[in-house]
């Protein structure tokens, strides 16, 4: 270990600093995924990346700066992935079932998008604040130029279609795996009633709303 923090410490420069950057991250990543939020912590992770606590702080001011770099990462290759499998085809609901796939395709970005308001965006420096939300509305609006031909809207009418869509996809996440009660397993009746609190088929089912709603707005 004491190799690795030695390491850490003689990264001058800027190409060496950002893999360092990058190697606690990822460790977070993974570090994230074993403990989730509440069992994360800057100590923790600065032993699981063999680098001095202090040196930890160099690079993020609060568990919640690392949190945000992660979900900065995953906000881009959600924007990337969602915009490669749309096209001028593509359904009302296959787009929103892309949508959900492409969000849970990752299993941190959910548990993370769920906490960027109220959590994450209010235990971080401003300086972390605005980096961060500048390089993911740089992804948003590119994302928002992309899907507007191909989903019938204008581009204002996407931003607010993709706005309410991410609102709807927080208050739909639960954070429960997969159960392993199938509904082939219960009485019609309960896995009726199950099913209306299901995540995929409640956010699915309102997305397509959202969409629908937003095009008879402007009839």
């Amino acid at each position: 270990m004491s190799a690795k923090i030695g390491q850490i410490k003689r990264a001058r420069t800027p190409e060496q600093k950002n893999d360092r950057r990058d190697t606690i991250l990822a460790t977070a990543k993974t570090l994230f995924m074993e403990a989730g939020y509440e069992g994360f912590s800057m100590g923790l992770l600065s032993k699981r990346a063999g680098v001095a606590k202090g040196t930890l702080y160099l690079y993020f001011g609060t568990k919640e700066e690392v949190l945000l770099s992660l979900y900065t990462l995953e906000f881009e290759r959600f924007c990337r992935e969602l915009t490669a499998g749309v096209t001028s085809h593509t359904t009302d609901a296959a787009f929103v079932s892309h949508l959900y796939e492409t969000s849970i395709s990752d299993p941190i970005f959910l548990a993370l998008h769920a906490r960027l308001g109220t959590v994450i965006d209010q235990n971080i420096s401003l300086d972390a604040l605005i980096t961060s939300k500048r390089a993911m509305a740089d992804h948003f609006h590119a994302m928002v130029e992309k899907l507007a031909e191909p989903l019938a809207l204008k581009q204002d009418q996407t931003l607010a279609a993709l706005s309410g869509i991410s609102a709807l996809l927080t208050g739909s996440y639960d954070g429960a795996s997969n159960s392993v009660i199938t509904t082939e397993t219960l009485p019609q009746d309960v896995a009726t009633f199950m099913g209306y609190f299901n995540m995929k088929a409640r956010f699915e089912k309102n997305a397509r709303y959202i969409l629908q709603g937003i095009r008879a707005s402007e009839r």
